[in-house]
């Protein structure tokens, strides 16, 4: 029983420890690897980047023919 105690606690503990290095390591994480916002345009609902959004009268668009 207490084997089995001793056991479970340093898998866990071994666990939390992978989890940690995993996170610390992952580049995707990194404020650095973050793009940019996603606007979706109010004609066909695609998600474009922020700086490709075309704005007109309060509403997004994805392209000159859905602002027509």
């Amino acid at each position: 029983m207490f084997i089995k105690l001793i056991l479970v606690l340093l898998l866990g503990w071994i666990g939390i420890n992978l989890m940690q290095r995993y996170k610390k390591n992952n580049p995707s994480n990194s404020k650095k690897s973050q793009g940019q916002k996603m606007i979706a345009c109010d004609v066909c609902d695609t998600h474009v980047p922020e700086s490709d959004v075309i704005k007109k009268n309060g509403k997004n668009y994805c392209s000159k023919e859905h602002v027509e």
